[in-house]
């Protein structure tokens, strides 16, 4: 939920999960104050629309199972905190995503604090706050994948290859991932219907795609360990990096 800049990062970010991560389009939704004209040009007066916040909240009808993530660089959006009321008293986990210390934190359960200092250009939160604001929201969506098994060895399996690069990309991955040559990669994906997991499920459990389908929902990336696979030794895990001091 954002208004201005932040909204629009928020509609990027929500737009891009489905074709990245594979997710349902009613997973990760986003709102802007103003609606969608907002996204190509300015609506004055819309993030101080708290009624407007309120409603765009109701609309997603969120539980306790759900997350609301509030955007906003001055953390003081009239439009997002009233939506992070409406989410916090329907259960859910309020986040509120920000670059200046709020005044208030009681209608938040998870603050992340970006302090960027004044902008290069006086008011302009379009700039470094815009910037780390991205960055933010690219973390968050990002571990909530890898969390839910859309991410294996580094690559998103669960991707939609959905045009030319997509459809190429994925068959690197099936390629890599099992060290198959190329042609018979492709046969493979095509085989699980371009689903890369799929692929490497019937590649490492040697079952055909309804059973390696069956074999993920059950175990998730399970499926893929050392232990189930019968037809090809894993390429070998990439050294991890060391971070902070030493080599």
């Amino acid at each position: 939920m954002g208004a201005g800049t932040s909204g629009r990062l928020g509609v990027l970010d929500a737009s891009e999960c489905p074709p990245t991560f594979g997710s349902a389009p009613s997973q990760i939704q986003a709102r802007i104050a103003g609606g969608r004209r907002a996204l190509t040009r300015a609506v004055e007066g819309a993030e101080d629309d708290t009624d407007a916040g309120t409603r765009d909240v109701r609309e997603f009808q969120p539980t306790a199972r759900d997350v609301v993530c509030g955007v906003t660089a001055s953390a003081s959006t009239p439009y997002v905190r009233a939506a992070l009321r409406e989410a916090k008293r329907r259960g859910a986990h309020t986040v509120l995503v920000c670059c200046n210390p709020p005044r208030a934190r009681e209608d938040v359960d998870t603050l992340v604090l970006a302090r960027t200092g004044p902008e290069l250009v006086a008011g302009s939160t379009r700039l470094k706050a815009g910037t780390a604001t991205k960055l933010v929201l690219n973390a968050i969506t990002t571990a909530a994948f890898v969390s839910l098994g859309k991410v294996y060895r580094g690559r998103m399996v669960d991707l939609r290859p959905a045009n030319a690069k997509l459809r190429a990309r994925a068959a690197r991955m099936v390629a890599e991932l099992t060290q198959l040559p190329p042609d018979a990669a492709t046969r493979l994906l095509q085989d699980a219907g371009g689903e890369v997991k799929l692929a490497l499920a019937m590649h490492f459990t040697g079952l055909d795609a309804r059973q390696a389908r069956k074999r993920l929902a059950e175990n998730g990336l399970r499926a893929l360990e050392p232990s189930r696979r019968k037809h090809a030794h894993a390429p070998p895990a990439r050294p991890r990096r060391r971070v902070g001091g030493g080599t």
